[in-house]
């Protein structure tokens, strides 16, 4: 069985990698994805994650006080949430964190605070999906007893990495971005001349965009990635306004926001350049 172990900064991946290890030692029928070593080498990283998102029947959130946010980790939120059953998504709390804590879109999921209790219930969970392949209660009690020890040593160790790394946020950004672009074309390849703009798989692609505009533009980019934000959104934005004009107006709200954040984007770099002008003028005078 595929579970797919989502994660977004330092800390988070160290927690990630740890359970990575631990879970098929504790149910040897499970197949944990976690992006950073299963990639296959030479792959299309994008393409190689969005298959497995649509393969895993398990999906675990590595969530961490600084990164509840991170767009990278609630996109796969998102696209798993879309494949699975929504009570097979788990946020997992790590640093102390609580089931109050959470914010934003991850509070539609049933959120588990690291302890022995909550493991064990989420061990459970998973022991359910694996039918035949899982093991007795008595053989999971006996097992879980002999493997937790380790899990919470390592889960602690992983923890203390101290800091939230500056390229680890942008390397969400940009491999959000990816994944966005891979989506798109994945979409293009499906269809054939006449493309069915009212699946539900286009409002998240939208959405997707704008978030991606949105936390880009908050972040001063470098010029390469607001180039390409751009060029992705123009085409988008064309397919909204056209299906709005066929009388379909199901994507009015999308064009409306999409054209609002690359009028954003294009005033704040002309205000950008603005600015040193100003002052180039006033040391001449």
């Amino acid at each position: 069985m595929r579970v797919f172990i989502s994660w977004s900064g330092e800390r988070s991946r160290a927690v990630g990698d740890v359970l990575r290890r631990w879970f098929p030692s504790m149910l040897q029928a499970v197949r944990p994805y976690f992006s950073p070593d299963d990639v296959a080498k030479g792959s299309r990283w994008s393409t190689e994650i969005a298959k497995e998102l649509e393969a895993s029947r398990v999906g675990l959130l590595i969530v961490t006080a600084e990164n509840q946010d991170a767009p990278w980790l609630l996109f796969e939120a998102g696209a798993l949430a879309k494949s699975v059953d929504r009570s097979k998504v788990c946020p997992l709390l790590f640093g102390g964190m609580e089931p109050t804590d959470v914010k934003g879109p991850l509070v539609q999921f049933q959120a588990s605070q690291f302890s022995k209790d909550e493991m064990k219930r989420v061990v459970k969970m998973m022991n359910g999906e694996l039918a035949e392949a899982g093991l007795s209660p008595e053989v999971l009690d006996s097992v879980f007893e002999m493997w937790w020890p380790k899990l919470e040593e390592q889960v602690a160790t992983a923890l203390a990495i101290d800091g939230v790394d500056a390229d680890e946020t942008r390397r969400s950004e940009r491999d959000l971005l990816e994944e966005v672009l891979s989506l798109t074309r994945r979409l293009s390849r499906d269809r054939e001349m006449r493309p069915e703009f009212d699946h539900p798989v286009w409002d998240d692609l939208f959405m997707s965009v704008v978030e991606l505009a949105r936390v880009t533009r908050g972040r001063s980019p470098d010029d390469e990635t607001t180039s390409a934000i751009r060029r992705l959104m123009r085409p988008l934005e064309y397919i909204a306004s056209r299906e709005m004009r066929r009388g379909r107006g199901r994507f009015h709200p999308h064009a409306r926001h999409l054209m609002m954040e690359l009028e954003e984007m294009l005033a704040s770099d002309l205000k950008a350049k603005a600015v040193p002008e100003a002052g180039e003028d006033e040391a001449g005078t």
